[in-house]
């Protein structure tokens, strides 16, 4: 009976549009994305650039469940339940060929887009397809402005942290870059610990995490503005990569005699990066 309930709710969930989802209809979303994913798996179903495009989508859908609330426990079960429904049907199912048609026709409207956002707990991942500039940013308003993220001059991309300097001013002198050891285990960070404490609740734990040191320049801009540019090696945006999305990162700043810490959410950073890749 089980086996045939959830048999039924995946094929209720494959028939629903494949548009971009969180809060309640985030379950739903997930079982939708990551049944059709199975069924391509089983059945080679979608061009290359729909099914990377799905796999983005779930990673969000995911994302959102575990801010939600959801445990790393309660989202295996219910991927392991998917699968095995996803393995149960036909691959000549017509329900399954509606889906995939409509998903094709509904997901390739963002799979050429130049910009999407990804939504976390508080912040913005932002990704850009452009060939200067921005490729990924979070911005930061407090305790500074700040902009974090991947940023692309020329043929490279590095991990970077911007902060402008008032007029006149010197600017931050360092930047370190502290987060949970990938390698480390670490509780998970629970709704109500959100609730309570905020981005903090997910910084990372004393005696597991890694500190990564920057590179300092100041760039000049029009009207005799400035900003800081911290860049920090490949093997920190690998490591950012690795982390939960309930997590957050933080960026300590050096100012003179003074130190600010920067709260940098992972949320679906993962996500984000795939987007730039996907392929068009």
């Amino acid at each position: 009976m089980r086996s045939y309930l959830l048999t039924a709710a995946l094929m209720a969930a494959l028939a629903a549009p494949a548009v971009a989802q969180t809060g309640p209809n985030a379950r739903e979303a997930y079982v939708e994305r990551r049944g059709l994913i199975e069924a391509d798996a089983q059945c080679r179903l979608l061009q290359p650039s729909i099914r990377d495009a799905l796999l983005i989508s779930t990673a969000q859908s995911r994302g959102s469940l575990l801010r939600a609330g959801w445990s790393n426990a309660q989202m295996r079960n219910l991927e392991n339940a998917v699968v095995s429904a996803a393995r149960q049907r036909a691959c000549n199912d017509p329900r399954t060929a509606a889906s995939v048609a409509s998903v094709s026709r509904i997901v390739a409207q963002w799979v050429n887009a130049g910009t999407m956002e990804f939504a976390g707990w508080e912040r913005i991942w932002t990704a850009r397809r452009v060939s200067e500039g921005w490729r990924l940013s979070q911005s930061i308003d407090a305790p500074l402005a700040a902009t974090f993220g991947v940023r692309q001059s020329g043929d490279t991309q590095r991990l970077t942290l911007v902060v402008p300097i008032a007029r006149g001013g010197v600017g931050p002198a360092s930047a370190r870059l502290v987060m949970r050891n990938p390698a480390r285990a670490r509780s998970e960070v629970s709704l109500n610990q959100r609730i309570a404490s905020g981005l903090s609740a997910g910084a990372p734990p004393p005696g597991a995490s890694l500190m990564t040191p920057s590179t300092r320049s100041i760039e000049r801009l029009d009207g005799g503005r400035s900003q800081a540019v911290f860049t920090f090696p490949d093997t920190a945006f690998r490591d950012l990569l690795a982390l939960d999305p309930r997590e957050t990162v933080e960026l300590h700043v050096e100012t003179g005699r003074a130190s600010q810490t920067l709260l940098v959410e992972v949320g679906d950073i993962g996500a984000a990066r795939a987007f730039l890749t996907v392929r068009r």
